[in-house]
């Protein structure tokens, strides 16, 4: 599946010259919330996550620029709206120095769309244009590998769609992206709007175990053990279903309880969050 911005997972991360994280993880983070901050001045639309879901470029304006504002505050554009391959090649030999096989993965993407600067665009130092190109080579080089990064942005584009219709405030989001566990009513039933669009939900505001086995399945990149680990998390957090509630069908409440199943139980399993 497609990650909101592609370039993540080729990256495996931000590699931000402002950044003052001191991880990997960190700057990841980073990332996440620079997307919902440069949201906030370029919307996303519906139906812009249905073509980018298809691995396509909405042709508006808004999404062009969201892109070009998240690429230049991470690092990968410079200030005349250019893939910044330099910036992105000493950040990832600084930030992935133990990391042969993403790092090597990091500079085969650098060169292979470095060819997006030679091309004339209509906006200039704006960058729009620009971040439209490095999207489609970033699809067009990107492996088809499902990982945790992957799955964890896949399902901020479901977030940030419901949230048009929720109107979740941005410090609440942030928090989610922290596993905070929400407390308010209005960031569960986004979690449950967000579950029952990934199907981790079913209609009937329950953890859908099968599909826990599935995920299992997708993520388990030819180790077993993964696999194994996997549906034993699913086996966990499916016992929330067990667990009474006051809403119902609406799920607002048990959502907020996958949601705390899956942050404890992630890291004890070898995955990331």
């Amino acid at each position: 599946m497609l990650i909101l911005f592609a370039s993540f997972l080729i990256l495996s991360g931000v590699f931000s010259q402002n950044a003052k994280a001191q991880t990997l993880e960190d700057l990841k983070q980073s990332y996440v919330e620079m997307i919902i901050q440069c949201s906030k001045i370029f919307p996303i639309k519906p139906s812009d996550m249905v073509l980018l879901k298809q691995k396509i470029m909405p042709d508006n304006e808004d999404m062009k620029c969201l892109f070009a504002c998240v690429y230049k505050n991470a690092g990968m554009m410079n200030e005349k709206g250019e893939l910044w391959v330099e910036g992105v090649n000493k950040l990832t030999r600084r930030y992935l120095p133990n990391d042969p096989v993403r790092l090597q993965k990091s500079e085969k993407f650098t060169e292979e769309c470095k060819s997006v600067n030679d091309i004339a665009v209509s906006d200039g130092q704006r960058g729009c244009d620009r971040a439209a190109l490095i999207f489609k080579c970033t699809v067009e080089k990107a492996p088809d590998a499902l990982t945790e990064e992957e799955l964890k942005m896949e399902f901020m584009k479901l977030i940030m769609k419901c949230n048009t219709d929720s109107g979740v405030d941005v410090n609440e989001l942030m928090q989610l992206q922290r596993y905070v566990v929400p407390t308010k009513p209005a960031t569960k039933c986004l979690l449950a709007c967000a579950y029952k669009a990934a199907e981790i939900m079913n209609s009937k505001g329950l953890y859908d175990i099968e599909h826990g086995y599935k995920v299992a399945e997708m993520i388990k990149n030819g180790d077993e053990k993964r696999l194994i680990n996997g549906k034993k998390m699913a086996d966990i957090c499916v016992k929330v279903n067990d667990a009474k509630v006051s809403d119902g069908e609406k799920g607002c409440d048990r959502a907020a309880m996958i949601f705390k199943c899956t942050v404890e139980n992630a890291p004890k399993f070898g995955f990331k969050l």
